[in-house]
């Protein structure tokens, strides 16, 4: 092989992923990124940057490296600008292409497989969302040490150097800080060394100690909150169907048949067809005792098991790392037919084609929705911080925020990471977006009509409808719209950081202060009684750490004269959240007092409040 073709070798899977995904470096952030960009507005010293980086945050999920010090750092480094992000995220993936082939080449020992795995890969509809938003940067990382921890397992066993075997425990560790499915490593290392290198198989077994003790400290420290994406079924039944859907998806025929509107038998034909094909090329291989085809399977399964039993969360992206597992698998066919006669290379061609054409395509179009979403995120946000600066010290609500819109930026608080506090969706607003009963309530979103009207007559708010990619000023004919409608009821859920909610806050408050309110001994605020049975009273407020070293606290609570049990803060956190219930004799009340009473307050040096709790939020779900 001359030098050009040599680089060429290297050099074209690289080039394959940039013309898949070259739309990627253009994609600004978008849902769960701005969670992430807002983490470094909580560090203030070395304990919250311990809290920043180490909390189970997320589902209890602890990625110092592919999320927290991900994000901090390129934030501090570049704020929102994106591209430099992006162009970080693409670097990794050209590290991983090189590493699958380096991986594949040595384990088949076949320079076309090794070109060709990654290109399988590549083509996968699961990568879409790695490649194009940074919050799935997580597993890119965890590809690139789970890669390196392997390709170092394999020189070991073919050297016997001790160098390599500590250099795999070295990335095998730091691997957890990327992503839990980390804990997989040690299996494959272990199939590995049963089906080829058996003497080292003992060798892998001390890194499943590690996995084990990792797995129960994650399972521990991890939210014991029940959460409906994240239930886990274990009975067969329901593992077999997650994983025929995650099947279907590595494919892409059924994506793209349903994007073509193609007919239903027809996709069944080439799901069957392409499935067929790598088992009978499985079983084959296996009953002439050749190996590889039951590792490269092995991975798939190794990978993906752990995943299955999440019934309620089959995520395409899940499949970045099991998809390694096929890829090879694939390219080894690839190789195989070409070397055995050209009627198996042409019908081997064939079958990759039916993979690749749909694959490609739709991970065209995936990339183009993606930038698009992004991009009206992008252009909301810079409106809305645009508006902030010719109208500083002003309210700003949003009128015809679409669901797409409201899931894509809004839900996650971006404006949060500004600092802007008072930055709503009109009432009006609420019928555009479909609230998801197992995520958050989202009515907290959107300023309440009693609120609205008071914002709109104080002048205290600009009002701006959401068109295309613009912002356009309605502030007058709405404020005309809103003074013809009758006077509206008191809001069901209050921010005590909001001024437009004073009508609805009674005795015992000190002045507002930035995003938050704080109460003396005593204090009462007004809420209509709930729209249907079973709704319950929340209330969502703060401690400092000093009110905590003096051990707990105590909160009575009565709600229309009714006394409601006591609840008690005692850390370690520093806010709370508590629930009341509601008796239905408060149903459609138009109005009813909430008054708490704290056992204790403080007086801080140079201050000359007694401060009793910050608050915070009030609501009835």
């Amino acid at each position: 092989m001359t030098r050009a073709l040599r680089t060429a070798y290297w050099l074209v899977p690289i080039a394959f992923c940039l013309a898949l995904y070259w739309l990627g470096l253009r994609i600004w952030f978008a849902q769960d990124d701005f969670a992430w960009l807002n983490l470094r507005n909580h560090v203030l010293g070395f304990r919250t940057f311990l809290w920043a980086m180490f909390a189970p945050l997320a589902q209890g999920t602890v990625r110092p490296f592919s999320e927290r010090a991900f994000f901090m750092g390129f934030s501090y480094l570049f704020g929102l600008r994106a591209l430099p992000y992006r162009i970080f995220v693409f670097l990794n993936q050209f590290l991983n292409v090189i590493l699958i082939m380096l991986v594949t080449r040595k384990v088949t020992k076949s320079e076309v497989a090794g070109f060709l795995a990654p290109l399988f890969w590549l083509a996968n509809i699961a990568l879409i969302s790695p490649m194009s938003w940074n919050s799935s940067y997580n597993e890119i990382q965890c590809t690139s040490f789970l890669l390196l921890s392997f390709y170092f397992f394999i020189c070991y066993t073919e050297t016997a150097e001790r160098k390599f075997y500590w250099a795999q425990w070295a990335t095998f560790v730091l691997g957890f800080g990327s992503l839990e499915i980390n804990v997989v490593y040690p299996a494959i290392a272990a199939l590995y060394a049963w089906l080829f290198a058996r003497r080292y198989f003992k060798s892998t077994l001390p890194m499943f100690t590690l996995s084990a003790v990792f797995a129960i400290v994650d399972r521990l420290a991890g939210s014991q909150k029940a959460n409906f994406y994240y239930d886990m079924d274990f009975h067969p039944g329901a593992m077999i169907a997650t994983f025929w859907q995650y099947w279907n998806i590595l494919l892409g025929i059924p994506a793209y048949g349903n994007y073509r509107s193609w007919r239903p038998d027809y996709v069944q034909a080439a799901v069957i067809l392409l499935t067929a094909a790598l088992l009978i090329f499985a079983l084959w291989q296996t009953w002439k005792r050749r190996w590889l085809p039951l590792f490269f399977a092995g991975w798939f399964f190794i990978v993906l098991g752990p995943l299955l039993p999440l019934h309620n969360h089959v995520t395409d992206y899940y499949l970045t790392i099991p998809g390694i597992g096929m890829a090879m698998l694939a390219a080894y066919a690839l190789s195989t037919a070409w070397k055995k006669s050209w009627p198996a290379a042409v019908i081997a061609g064939a079958l990759a084609l039916i993979y690749f054409i749909p694959s490609v395509n739709m991970v065209r179009a995936g990339m183009v929705s993606y930038f698009d979403r992004a991009d009206r995120v992008r252009a909301l946000i810079q409106s809305v911080a645009y508006a902030k600066h010719i109208h500083p010290g002003k309210m700003i609500l949003l009128k015809d925020v679409d669901d797409d819109l409201f899931w894509a930026c809004v839900y996650d608080s971006p404006f949060h990471i500004f600092g802007w506090n008072d930055v709503f969706l009109t009432p009006d607003s609420r019928s555009l977006v479909h609230e998801d009963p197992h995520l958050n309530p989202v009515d907290g979103y959107f300023l309440p009509a009693a609120a609205t009207r008071r914002a709109v007559d104080d002048e205290a708010a600009v009002v701006y409808a959401v068109e295309g990619r613009k912002l356009r000023n309605i502030t007058r004919p709405y404020r005309y719209l809103v003074d013809a409608e009758p006077p509206p009821p008191l809001a069901h859920s209050i921010d005590l950081g909001v001024s437009v909610f004073r009508e609805q806050v009674g005795g015992g408050w000190y002045e507002l202060e930035t995003g938050f309110r704080w109460s003396g001994k005593h204090a009462i605020v007004y809420l209509p009684g709930p729209s249907a049975p079973g709704q319950k009273l929340y209330l969502h407020g703060f401690v400092t750490e000093a009110q905590m070293k003096l051990g707990p606290m105590h909160l009575d609570l009565t709600i229309d004269g009714h006394n409601a049990p006591t609840k008690v803060i005692a850390g370690p956190g520093l806010d709370y959240t508590f629930d009341y219930d509601l008796s239905q004799d408060l149903v459609g009340r138009p109005k009813m007092e909430v008054a708490f009473t704290v056992d204790r307050t403080i007086r801080p040096a140079g201050e000359d409040r007694d401060l009793g709790l910050a608050f915070g939020q009030f609501w009835i779900k």
